[in-house]
């Protein structure tokens, strides 16, 4: 065997049997397909609950194993998380104050000119832990997911076709360079003096001075992208082989049936105990 065909499979090797150790987190080892299909139906199962108390344990739940099997530190959940409270804020407020509350409504409290809606309140509270929980969810998959892992494995188990998956990929790596290159253009602009100016009318349209050398370098890197993918074949072959190499295993199939189920039986619960509240089609308390 040639010695790089010897090196690709020794680091194949080594990758495999790191995966498969103890060395890195659980969430992190699983199928990044079956991953996101997990997510998915989390957020699409969290969108037609409307009470408080099954977003908030559902919430509670995704952070516990984001932190303890994902290996996510508690900062990075804080720092995407804060700005959703704003809108969790507006949620609450705009559902308690204006939200009418039919036959679920009747107890209310009057705060000088404001009047406040306890069925408001609760559905806005619902909105905004929904939010919490769903971003959350959102968070936890994309720091355990592994950008290449996940186009990979959408080919190989997703039936994604390899052209929009490698297109994907090349978009997703590039991702990083913007914000480099918009400091790079904003230093540029302020040297010439265009931008930086105090007054509202500069400030407003500073933001439009950077975008046309923005959207002009984002199209010629594009142009160079797919002049290198077509060179190499990406438009003519009609099969690929991958380095990387993305497994499916029983572990991944048993990770996505626990979860759902431990969904399911929350929702079971909140059932039983009649706190549960789906969607009716009304959007209105």
């Amino acid at each position: 065997m040639p010695w790089p065909a010897r090196k690709a499979a020794s680091l194949l090797a080594e990758r495999e049997s790191t995966l498969t150790s103890g060395a890195v987190p659980y969430l992190r080892r699983r199928n990044p397909t079956v991953k996101l299909g997990v997510a998915l139906a989390l957020s699409l199962l969290l969108t037609l609950v409307i009470d408080p108390l099954t977003p908030l344990l559902a919430l509670l739940a995704i952070l516990a194993a984001g932190l303890t099997l994902g290996g996510v530190p508690p900062r990075a959940y804080a720092r995407v998380l804060a700005p959703l409270a704003l809108v969790a804020i507006g949620f609450v407020w705009s559902n308690a104050v204006f939200a009418v509350g039919g036959e679920r409504g009747g107890m209310s409290w009057q705060l000088g000119p404001v009047r406040v809606s306890a069925a408001g309140l609760l559905f806005g509270l619902a909105i905004g832990l929904r939010g919490f929980a769903i971003g959350a969810l959102s968070l936890t998959f994309i720091l355990t997911t592994d950008p290449t892992d996940l186009i990979v494995s959408l080919i190989r188990h997703g039936r994604l076709p390899y052209r929009i998956g490698y297109a994907l990929l090349a978009g997703l790596r590039f991702l990083p360079f913007f914000a480099q290159e918009y400091e790079h253009v904003r230093l540029a602009q302020r040297v010439r003096g265009r931008i930086g100016g105090r007054t509202p009318v500069a400030r407003l349209t500073e933001p439009f001075a950077l975008l046309l050398p923005l959207l002009s370098g984002a199209i010629r890197r594009a142009a160079r992208i797919a002049v290198a993918m077509d060179a190499r074949g990406f438009s003519s072959a009609s099969s690929r082989t991958y380095y990387r190499q993305v497994a499916l295993r029983w572990a991944d199939l048993a990770f996505a049936a626990v979860t759902l189920l431990a969904f399911g039986a929350l929702l079971a619960a909140g059932a039983a105990a009649g706190w549960l509240r789906l969607w009716d089609g009304r959007f209105s308390v």
